[in-house]
């Protein structure tokens, strides 16, 4: 696969969401019920994947109704969340993907991931995808979520740049910070496996990005 010409990102801080922008979140979803589901195996005798898998599909209570099938008092569900929070998901960056992020990584000032979540959750998706090197400013390490400014302006003061630009999938609270600041925005348009649906009736112009990008390898022709 050829490189695209990216020569024109020197003077760019380039920052990239996770969850559903670099890799489907619903493949890290499904793999911490199956590892999950593995460890009640092990731990119980049990096989009920397939039941666990069905309440996921119809987006039931996994925990809970894990708890109902292994006769478990509910108070076990919480180390079951941790289970899964904790596991070394099987999830991979696509092909182009990891392709587009090299090529970016190479010509721009600087990438950057700025994703919600919790510290070690995140950090174990970003170990798995091979993006750990990249400065992170994760929301749980900075007391602060999105939509708020705190971190979109640490990178400004961490990574003095010409043009600052960030790349995500949810309108509804992705880009109103990065818009406020004077950054560009670009959406990736994401699929029925979403988590957050990209609804964007009665959404404000602050909330909307500037671009709309149908695939992620798109992203190249905005920038």
């Amino acid at each position: 696969m050829a490189m695209p010409d990216l020569s024109g990102l020197a003077d760019w801080v380039v920052v990239f969401d996770l969850d559903d922008t670099l890799y489907q979140e619903d493949e890290y979803n499904r793999s911490g019920v199956i590892a999950v589901a593995t460890e009640i195996r092990k731990l119980y005798g049990k096989n009920i994947t397939a039941q666990l898998l069905a309440v996921r599909k119809r987006k039931g209570d996994i925990w809970e109704s894990a708890c109902k099938l292994l006769s478990l008092p509910l108070s076990v569900k919480e180390a079951m969340l941790w289970m899964y929070r904790l596991h070394n998901p099987t999830i991979g960056l696509n092909k182009k993907v990891s392709h587009l992020v090299r090529a970016i990584s190479a010509s721009a000032q600087e990438v950057i991931i700025l994703t919600d979540g919790r510290s070690i959750t995140q950090r174990i998706k970003l170990s798995t995808l091979g993006l750990l090197k990249y400065p992170l400013y994760i929301s749980e390490e900075h007391s602060s979520s999105k939509p708020e400014e705190t971190r979109f302006k640490h990178i400004m003061e961490d990574f003095v740049a010409k043009y600052y630009v960030y790349i995500a999938d949810n309108p509804a609270k992705d880009f109103i910070a990065p818009n406020s600041l004077g950054w560009k925005t670009v959406g990736v348009r994401g699929s029925a496996k979403n988590v957050h649906e990209q609804k964007i009736d009665g959404l404000t112009d602050k909330q909307m990005p500037d671009f709309w990008a149908d695939h992620f390898t798109e992203v190249v022709e905005f920038l």
